[in-house]
């Protein structure tokens, strides 16, 4: 086990304050999970559902929100979960590390004991969550070579790193 740095500056506490229930709301799901088997898949799929759901037109997104799924006539930064998702699915991609960042912090664990735990830590815009990751990765030549190897064979884990690219990219070029 490797332990986890608690992160410098929290998702919560710098995000808007309309955010913090639906990020409390991520967490508590993921946290439901009994084991980094299920965790790992509801935050996969709860990312790549947001992720499909910003791939809509904002017409569509703004009915799928509205009380009888009726069109209301709010702009689109009122509607979503996330004002900084801006107008569509690449500006939602740019903010997904932010909300693996927010998940693991309302998990608050200790330290990272599989390869499913440090797969998605390694996704987080913390440079804690990630720098656990790599620790326990690096510790035994075994366990980076499970994640490697969940990385190359789990469909959903990687539909998310390919969200998250474009993240990555602006950060290390700015």
């Amino acid at each position: 086990m490797t332990a986890i740095d608690p992160p410098a500056r929290s998702v919560f506490e710098t995000s808007p304050e309309k955010l913090r229930p639906f990020l409390e709301g991520l967490a508590a799901r993921v946290a439901g999970g009994s084991n980094w088997l299920v965790r790992k898949k509801t935050v996969c799929d709860l990312l790549l559902g947001l992720d499909a759901f910003f791939a809509l037109p904002a017409a569509e997104r703004r009915a799928m929100m509205a009380d009888g799924g009726a069109p209301d006539d709010r702009p689109d930064s009122e509607t979503t979960p996330d004002a900084t998702a801006g107008d569509g699915p690449e500006d939602f991609r740019k903010v997904l590390p932010i909300y693996v960042g927010a998940i693991l912090e309302g998990l608050n664990e200790a330290d990272v004991s599989s390869a499913e735990q440090a797969a998605i830590y390694l996704l987080s815009i913390h440079p804690e969550h990630q720098a656990a990751a790599e620790r326990w990765m690096l510790a035994d030549p075994r366990h980076g070579k499970a994640v490697r190897r969940l990385m190359r064979t789990d469909r959903r884990y990687r539909q998310l790193m390919d969200r998250m690219a474009d993240h990555w990219r602006t950060a290390r070029s700015g």
